[in-house]
């Protein structure tokens, strides 16, 4: 009875602090913003985007699912831009849709449902953000591999990325706005290939919180690989694809996501908080964590502070 007492006032504390966390982002990032079509939605997108790294965990990886979606609910939004609603965030809900049938077709069953899951909103996802694109190839050839059909699998993944265009160029058709394709071409092969580094010039407590996530990743990818022949061959297929795409997303998001002008954490945390998810509840021991999980918690609260007071 005490222990179903303990576990509801500590979920109780959890979930009022998350309250605080995406309530104080919110304010930071506009105060005067309109909350029902802009906050509010960024704010159902974020926790929406918990649910496929819940299953994830839950059916993949060793320890506490819902550890993985609490990591991604405090550090994906730690941007005050995330709640500010854009087409980024469509991109990031198809993004974990996108991660999560990957993983099920890598790791647990290579069924055609799971590669037509994940090509089909990967295409869609690159509609909306074509530098996505330049991660085809990477999908492409770490889940070959598991295709029983490999000329099944490709037709699916050719048919993924090109019939969301295909269908957006239907539609303009139909509304009296088409255009040849050549039109469309130069516009797209230019979203591609122009860079957006990010701006050095940002506050010491955001600096420090980077830093940290980065340090916290390095230091969780470090202890994980030297036990990754003690997991199942399901979580040692998925753990290494996570490590694949976080080195992959962590580099596009340098190369083509403007921080902090685009919420980046949106999509780089998908599978950077599953991997700090295993970190902390199976690479080292509960007293180690804690540590690590204390001093996160407070840098993120003194940068959202530094938003609203110069620090």
């Amino acid at each position: 009875m005490k222990r179903n007492i303990t576990d509801l006032l500590v979920l109780s504390a959890i979930v009022l602090v998350l309250v605080a966390h995406f309530a104080s982002g919110w304010l930071a990032a506009s105060a005067d913003g309109p909350w029902l079509t802009s906050g509010l939605p960024a704010m159902i997108v974020i926790l929406l985007c918990c649910i496929p790294l819940y299953f994830i965990h839950q059916w993949i990886l060793p320890g506490a699912s819902i550890v993985t979606a609490l990591f991604y609910a405090f550090l994906a939004p730690a941007n005050p831009v995330s709640f500010c609603f854009s087409p980024f965030h469509g991109v990031a809900l198809l993004s974990a849709v996108t991660l999560y049938c990957y993983l099920c077709f890598t790791a647990l069953r290579p069924a055609l449902k799971y590669a037509a899951g994940m090509w089909l909103g990967f295409g869609i996802a690159v509609q909306v953000l074509p530098s996505l694109l330049w991660l085809a190839p990477i999908l492409l050839l770490s889940s070959l591999g598991k295709a029983p059909d490999k000329g099944k699998y490709c037709f699916t993944a050719l048919l993924g990325l090109l019939l969301p265009p295909v269908a957006w160029i239907a539609i303009r058709y139909l509304g009296k706005e088409a255009a040849p394709i050549s039109d469309y071409l130069p516009d797209y092969w230019s979203e591609m290939t122009t860079l957006h580094l990010p701006s050095t010039n940002l506050p010491f407590a955001t600096l420090s919180r980077l830093s940290f996530t980065a340090v916290l990743t390095i230091t969780a990818i470090l202890c994980i690989l030297p036990r990754l022949s003690r997991y199942s061959i399901v979580q040692y297929r998925a753990v290494v694809r996570l490590l694949l795409l976080t080195l992959c997303l962590s580099v596009y998001a340098f190369l083509f996501l403007h921080y902090p002008v685009w919420p980046a954490g949106l999509l780089v945390m998908l599978p950077v908080a599953p991997l700090l998810s295993v970190f902390m509840l199976d690479a080292i021991p509960r007293r180690i964590s804690r540590y690590w999980l204390i001093v996160l918690l407070l840098l993120l609260a003194v940068e959202r502070v530094s938003f609203f007071v110069n620090l």
